[in-house]
């Protein structure tokens, strides 16, 4: 067999890990395609926040809505194409108005005017963040968490850091594991070498105590609505497990069942604030 000489090899070996940094750039942009959009002020009947991180970055958020006295109080993580200027666009906002509840959203890490860069861990330690900021200024009002798609990935890892202080999960479009969700769109031997991050919504399911709303269209092109069933599953008797028929990823917040879906969770979670 003939050899390469040392140059070649060289040269080889350099575009073969050129190829690797690549795919992996892309395979984390793609996770994490933040838009450019210019986040500014919040709508009317919010303010915005700043909630510091441990590396003194800190992430973005808005806060507020007319929710009468003792209504819950819903924190909110987005997808993965969105930051808090297309949340407004998207008319979710009305959706809180409608529901009667106290709306809190956060952007995250590298997304808006959030700081620092986007990484599983900088995405939990930033709703963790919110998360406790919300549950001490609001310590009278049921607390649900919710989240779409990516957000429902970070929604049930800080519902899972804090079981004790929730009253309520809403998972729409969930996946199980970050790598189901790459292998249904990607060999599976180049996911299991590109893909670091775990966001483990199975895992974490074990540590919620809370219960749990699921909501999944059956035709989801990007997350198969398999997967939200599986997490329904896994959560067992702790969850309402809704599928949306004839519904894909991204028209599924637009149907009015889903809304119906969540404001009866949010009575739920009205009867469990004497905990």
């Amino acid at each position: 067999m003939r050899r390469l000489s040392p140059i070649r090899l060289l040269t080889a070996i350099g575009l073969a890990t050129l190829i690797v940094l690549s795919v992996g750039f892309y395979m984390k942009s793609a996770i994490y395609p933040a838009p450019s959009v210019t986040v500014g002020s919040p709508p009317p009947g919010y303010e915005e926040i700043f909630w510091p991180l441990r590396d003194g970055s800190s992430v973005h958020g808005w806060h507020g809505g007319a929710a009468g006295p003792g209504r819950p109080v819903v924190l909110f993580f987005h997808g993965n194409g969105e930051n808090l200027a297309t949340l407004e666009w998207s008319g979710i906002f009305d959706r809180w108005r409608d529901l009667d509840v106290y709306a809190v959203a956060a952007d995250y890490p590298g997304y808006g005017r959030s700081e620092g860069s986007s990484s599983e861990g900088a995405l939990i330690e930033g709703g963790l963040a919110a998360l406790d900021w919300t549950a001490e200024a609001f310590p009278d009002r049921p607390l649900i968490v919710a989240g779409w798609s990516l957000g429902a990935a970070v929604a049930i890892q800080v519902a899972a850091g804090r079981p004790d202080r929730l009253d309520g999960l809403v998972l729409m479009s969930p996946w199980t594991r970050l790598i189901d969700v790459a292998s249904a769109h990607a060999p599976a031997f180049l996911v299991r070498l590109l893909v670091r991050e775990r966001y483990d919504s199975l895992e974490a399911a074990e540590r919620v105590a809370c219960p749990v709303l699921v909501v999944h269209g059956t035709e989801d092109e990007i997350i198969p609505v398999e997967q939200g069933e599986r997490l329904a599953a896994a959560l067992g008797g702790r969850a309402r497990w809704v599928s949306v028929a004839g519904v894909g990823h991204g028209d599924l917040l637009d149907r009015a069942e889903v809304w119906d879906e969540f404001r009866a969770l949010s009575q739920t979670a009205e009867q469990r604030l004497g905990r």
